[in-house]
């Protein structure tokens, strides 16, 4: 079996947890981790697929910006939550629904 396959399946549970944690959490903090587990298994697969290319320099310039992107809607998605915790003390994402004016 071929290295590309390995890491394309691997990249494919990780994103499957991703997806169940975004699916079953209530918490924000917790979303937003389960997020990051997509992410990188997106990752992981732009890199795998890139080594198959002719330029494998371009597989690791996406994953670079798809990374840099990532860490900017980390600290945006934290930055909510902190303020969400500041005005309702939690964090649960059910409440933001209740909280609309």
């Amino acid at each position: 079996m071929d290295i590309t396959v390995l890491f394309l399946v691997l990249s494919a549970i990780l994103f499957s947890i991703g997806l169940y944690g975004i699916i079953t959490k209530r918490t924000m903090l917790r979303m937003l981790l389960s997020t990051e587990v997509n992410f990188n298994a997106a990752i992981l697969a732009l890199v795998a697929l890139s080594s198959e290319s002719p330029s494998p320099a371009t597989g690791e310039v996406v994953a670079l910006l798809a990374t840099g992107i990532a860490a900017a809607d980390v600290g945006i998605l934290i930055s909510i939550a902190v303020l969400m915790y500041r005005i309702k003390k939690r964090t649960d994402v059910y409440e933001l629904k209740e909280s609309r004016g």
